[in-house]
């Protein structure tokens, strides 16, 4: 996998993803996590292995504009079915739950593996879509617009 991997999800929801939700979302399936940050920014380890740098970015914040307008374009060039539906998120877009997903040396299904808990809060507790870098957008495990 590549070093830059992102991997986001596309809050539509009202309510604010904080830092609080993140560490919830982690400590459900058991106590191998820790969050470590402040505000909006965080790096989120799993059985002593950090598995991705987090940020929160909301409008306004210097980065969630230009973050959007880049997904925006790039949703865009594509014709694959799903694509009103993710250019519509993308546009409403309250917020952006971003992951650089760091595999080190470790192996890429288990590092994927480790977020995995805390995508699926995000699809329980906040509407929104989420996006992985050079596969596209899903709606909780179904592939809904693939990116070419």
């Amino acid at each position: 996998m590549p070093l830059g991997y992102y991997m986001r999800y596309i809050v539509v929801d009202e309510r604010p993803v904080t830092l609080t939700d993140v560490q919830t979302a982690l400590s459900e399936p058991d106590g191998d996590y820790v969050v470590d940050g402040e505000e909006t920014e965080a790096s989120v380890s799993f059985r002593g292995q950090v598995v991705g740098h987090l940020t929160l970015n909301v409008p306004g914040d210097g980065l969630f504009d230009e973050e959007r307008d880049e997904l925006v374009e790039f949703a865009d060039e594509g014709d694959a079915r799903g694509k009103r539906r993710v250019l519509d998120a993308l546009r409403r877009a309250r917020g952006i739950v971003a992951v650089q997903v760091l595999f080190g040396d470790g192996d890429p299904e288990r590092t994927l593996g480790a977020l995995d808990p805390l995508w699926r809060w995000l699809h329980v507790n906040r509407r929104g879509l989420l996006q992985a870098d050079g596969e596209g957008y899903y709606d909780g495990q179904e592939l809904i617009f693939e990116l070419e």
